[in-house]
C-alpha cells in the first residue's frame, strides 16, 4: 500500500495510528491531523518518538515499540498524558517474507472510560464497608449476648439469637463474596503462595459452619487419604472456596443424612470434594452451576436466596491456583462437588 493510500485511511480513523519503520521513525501518521494537543510538533514523519512526545511519555512508548522488534509479538499498554488524557496503545508487529518491516500502533482515548471505572470501585469499595462494617458490629454483640456476658439469657432468647446470628454471619458471607468476586474480575486479588496444613484447614471450616446444621441435623463424615496433608497456595483464598463448597452441601442436603467431606490426592493432584444426599441435577443444570448469578439446584438465576457468586468465585479462585473444578450428579440424589488442586505450582495468579 502506498504512502498516500495510508495518510488517506489514516486521516479517516478515528483513533490514534500511526506506522514506524524498523528504525522506529514516523511513516505514516494523524498524529498531528487530529491529536496536535499530545504532542510538540506538527511535523512528525521520519521523527523518532523522542522528537514527538516529552521525555516520559517517550521512554513508556519506546520502551513497548522494543519489546515488539524483539518478541516480534503485539503488547497494550496505556499513557496517561500531563493533560490528564488517558490512552490505550496497541502496537502490532508487520512482517513481511517473515521479515520485520515495520510496527503499526493505535491508540484509542479511554480517559472517559477510567473515570467511570475508578467511580465504580469507589462506590463498590465503600458500599461493602458502609455493610460490612455494621454486621460484623452485630454478630460480635450477639456472640456477647450468647455467652451471658450482660447477665444471663433465658434459653427461649437465646434460641431467637441464635437464629439472628445466623442471618447476621449469612449476609457477611454474601457481602464478601460480591467483594471478593469484584475485586478477583478486576485484578485487585493478589494471590500468597504459601504452605499449608489441608485437613486442620478443612476442620477450621467445618467448625466456622457448625451453627448452619442446627436445623437440619446433618452429620459430617470425614474420609481423608493423604501421604501428606500439606499443600502449598493462598490459605485464606481456599479456605473461602472449602467454606462455600461445605455450606453449600449443608444448604441442598436432605435433614437427618450424611455429609461426606473427601480429601484425597494422586499422583499430581490434592482433591477435595463434598458428596451430599440432595435433589439429582441433570447434566444441562450440571453445567451451569459454576456460571454467574446462578444459584440453586435447578441451576436458574437466583433460584435459591444468595448472591449466586458462590460457585463461580471459588471457580476463579481454583482457576488461578492451575486446578480445576469437580462436579457429579447421582441419580439416586447424591451430588458431589468439589476442586483438585496441583501440589507443586510455582507460583498462584489469575
Amino acid at each position: 500500500m502506498s504512502k498516500e493510500m495510508l495518510d488517506v485511511l489514516f486521516g479517516l480513523c478515528c483513533d490514534v495510528i500511526v506506522y514506524k519503520n524498523i528504525n522506529l521513525e514516523y511513516v505514516s501518521s494523524n498524529l498531528s491531523m487530529k491529536f496536535s494537543n499530545l504532542v510538540k510538533t506538527r511535523d512528525v514523519l521520519n521523527k523518532t518518538v523522542y522528537d514527538v512526545f516529552e521525555n516520559d511519555i517517550a521512554d513508556i512508548i519506546h520502551k513497548n515499540d522494543l519489546y515488539v522488534i524483539t518478541t516480534m509479538k503485539p503488547v497494550k499498554y496505556k499513557v496517561e498524558f500531563n493533560c490528564g488524557a488517558i490512552f490505550e496503545l496497541i502496537s502490532t508487529p508487520v512482517i513481511s517474507d517473515n521479515s520485520l518491516i515495520g510496527i503499526i500502533t493505535i491508540g484509542r482515548d479511554v480517559t472517559n472510560e477510567m473515570k467511570i471505572k475508578e467511580q465504580k470501585d469507589s462506590f463498590v469499595a465503600t458500599l461493602t464497608h458502609d455493610l460490612k462494617t455494621p454486621t460484623i458490629a452485630q454478630i460480635r454483640m450477639i456472640e456477647l449476648l450468647l455467652s451471658d456476658a450482660f447477665g444471663k439469657v433465658p434459653e427461649a432468647q437465646k434460641e431467637m439469637l441464635s437464629q439472628i446470628l445466623n442471618s447476621c454471619k449469612y449476609m457477611q458471607r454474601m457481602i464478601s463474596y460480591v467483594l471478593n468476586t469484584y475485586k478477583l474480575e478486576n485484578g485487585k486479588t493478589r494471590f500468597k503462595n504459601e504452605d499449608f496444613d489441608f485437613i486442620e484447614l478443612v476442620k477450621e471450616c467445618c467448625l466456622e459452619l457448625d451453627s448452619l446444621n442446627t436445623d437440619k441435623n446433618l452429620k459430617f463424615v470425614t474420609k481423608f487419604n493423604l501421604k501428606s496433608s500439606f499443600a502449598k497456595g493462598d490459605r485464606a483464598q481456599l479456605k473461602r472456596v472449602v467454606i462455600n463448597m461445605i455450606s453449600n452441601a449443608i444448604s441442598y442436603a436432605f435433614n437427618n443424612t450424611e455429609i461426606e467431606l473427601i480429601l484425597e490426592e494422586n499422583d499430581e493432584d490434592i482433591i477435595f470434594c463434598t458428596m451430599n444426599e440432595s435433589p439429582y441435577m441433570p447434566p444441562d443444570v450440571l453445567n451451569r452451576i459454576f456460571d454467574k448469578y446462578v444459584s440453586g439446584v435447578c441451576g436458574t438465576r437466583f433460584n435459591k436466596t444468595g448472591t449466586g457468586l458462590g460457585l463461580y468465585l471459588s471457580e476463579q479462585i481454583i482457576s488461578a491456583h492451575k486446578g480445576k473444578m469437580i462436579a457429579e450428579s447421582f441419580v439416586e440424589n447424591k451430588n458431589k462437588i468439589g476442586f483438585a488442586i496441583p501440589k507443586i505450582r510455582e507460583s498462584v495468579a489469575i
